[in-house]
């Protein structure tokens, strides 16, 4: 009895020294199936725990079997938990004494005589079983049975130890992953790089099969596949899932796991499923300020019970993901917008351009805000010397005091101005028209000044009023000349019969009839000149008065 106790104490230190040097919970399991049954003089041992669903028993560990266990295994496995849910062991001394099918079967194939199993108890739930056999009638003593149930409070707490320890890893990871996946997100604000990254990173860090981002049409209401990973092409086309119970959940705004995607009712596709290879799917909603903007499905190619901290991990990808996508949608609408804007200013600017009037906007302050081409033609000058300078500083015609928008600005009215500006070979005038530029509530946001060369106008204008002028004179000229050309051929030729009749003895009244008739003969030269007139031309005549010059204007 003693030497069992020592050897008992002997393995026990063994295995606490085992279970205090490593996390690997194969290599302490391997050590229990190996040792245990050397130690109680048994034949072989096995260690099974509960799978993902918490519903099965699969082995981990075992020694002293001809091959691995079975399905038969398993169905004995159930039947045992059954048994020990409790926590109490399980003791069978005598197999032929066993009537239940289940483990008659097991027994005699396997040449089992005695069998005890315990359960090993993580956090006061049963997570699994230790069983061992021997192939000859033994009788397992209370003092046995103690120590199993030592090395399986043990292996319990190895179990839940490397649970912590891969639950703390897979935390670090998680949330190295994030702040990294953070980082990658806020540098980009490209909408495609986002949903790629997404798609592509989570199967990496949670060793997924694939990954699929759908998003709610805005319009229509239907989620669109925008981005995926790892899935064909086949299973990706196999048709809508808008009216998956899963993606009604999801869309609710609450994260659905589906352990087993063949069979679930909330999966649509379950035979594209098997087909594809996926065996589980988490769904969670891509959520930004209580907004829905779509689902992130995760697929597995193995089953698998989605722990908390894997949720919350997809759940704060989604969100991260949902935030960056919102800034890009963001983005691409107010990059979209500027491109219009460059575009209509653009075509603005050559409508402006193509004016031949100089053109200059003015803010309130009196800053120019932008000029045409003319206008910078005119003053010889570019864009940047003009813009944000006053006004006053670069057209010619304005000041500080006498600012053409000063009379705009208070009558809230266009106005037109005539400016007349002395040049070297003449006079140039220039047609301002000020109008203000308002905005709803009347306030004036710009000034703008058009700037009109209307000097071969006004020359016009000049050569018109002159060229009326003239047509006037040589009207009046020409009914004067022929008023007065009938009395005065008549008068010539009283004259000249005057002069004939006159004795040459009659000297002085000869020189007064010939006086006269030269005159008169003067006044008809005068009113030839008078019909030829073509030009209008002014002499001095008395003081600021001017007169016709006729020998000058019938040149």
């Amino acid at each position: 009895m003693e030497a069992r106790r020592e050897t008992y104490f002997q393995l026990f230190r063994e295995i606490v020294k085992t279970i205090s040097a490593t996390l690997d919970v194969d290599k302490v399991l391997e050590l229990l199936v190996e040792r245990v049954p050397q130690a109680m003089g048994l034949d072989g041992a096995m260690v099974c725990l509960l799978d993902e669903t918490g519903d099965h028993l699969v082995p981990r560990a075992f020694s002293g079997l001809e091959s691995r266990p079975d399905k038969d295994w398993a169905t004995l496995d159930d039947h045992l938990l059954d048994e020990v849910l409790e926590g109490n062991p399980l003791l069978i001394s005598d197999s032929d004494e066993e009537s239940r099918p289940a483990f008659r079967e097991i027994f005699v194939r396997e040449g089992i005589r005695s069998f005890l199993t315990v359960p090993v108890i993580s956090r006061g739930q049963t997570i699994g079983l230790m069983s061992l056999f021997s192939r000859k009638p033994r009788q397992i003593s209370s003092e046995d049975v103690d120590f199993l149930k030592v090395l399986a409070e043990q292996c319990g707490i190895i179990i839940e130890n490397a649970c912590l320890y891969r639950h703390q890893l897979r935390q670090v990871k998680y949330f190295k992953t994030l702040n990294e996946i953070g980082k990658a997100l806020n540098s980009t604000l490209s909408f495609r790089e986002i949903l790629d990254l997404i798609v592509t990173k989570l199967p990496q860090v949670m060793g997924l099969k694939g990954c699929t981002i759908r998003l709610l049409d805005p319009h229509g209401g239907h989620l669109e596949l925008v981005a995926a990973s790892g899935l064909s092409e086949e299973y990706l086309s196999r048709g809508s899932i808008d009216d998956e119970r899963a993606i009604h959940q999801a869309l609710a705004g609450r994260p659905v796991a589906i352990y087993d995607a063949t069979r679930d009712p909330r999966i649509r596709y379950p035979e594209a499923a098997r087909k594809e290879g996926v065996a589980s799917i988490l769904a969670v909603p891509i959520l930004v300020e209580g907004e829905i903007l779509g689902v992130l499905r995760l697929l597995t190619a193995e089953p698998r019970s989605f722990t908390e901290s894997e949720v919350n991990f997809a759940v704060a990808v989604a969100e991260q993901g949902g935030i960056a996508l919102k800034k890009a949608q963001a983005y691409e609408k107010i990059n979209h917008l500027l491109k219009t804007l460059e575009r209509q200013e653009r075509f603005l600017k050559n409508i402006i351009d193509s004016l031949h009037a100089g053109l200059v906007v003015i803010d309130p302050e009196g800053q120019i805000v932008m000029a045409n081409k003319v206008f910078l033609e005119n003053y010889n000058l570019t864009d940047g010397q003009v813009s944000g300078r006053p006004c006053y500083e670069v057209i010619s015609f304005c000041n500080e005091e006498a600012c053409p928008t000063r009379e705009v600005e208070a009558t809230r009215a266009p106005a037109t101005r005539v400016i007349e500006i002395s040049r070297g070979d003449g006079k140039q005038y220039l047609e301002v028209v000020t109008s203000p530029v308002l905005d709803s509530s009347g306030r004036i946001e710009f000034f703008i000044e058009v700037v009109r060369d209307i000097t071969a106008q006004k020359l016009l204008e000049k050569e018109t009023m002159e060229r009326e002028r003239l047509q006037g004179v040589v009207e009046m000229a020409r009914a004067v000349a022929h008023e007065l050309n009938t009395p005065m051929f008549v008068a010539i030729g009283a004259a000249e019969l005057l002069l004939d009749e006159i004795p040459e003895q009659e000297a002085s009244m000869r020189e007064e009839v010939e006086l006269i008739l030269r005159n008169l003969k003067r006044m008809s030269l005068l009113t030839k000149k008078m019909t030829q007139i073509t030009r209008y031309q002014a002499k001095d005549y008395v003081g600021d008065i001017k007169i016709v010059d006729i020998e000058e204007a019938a040149r």
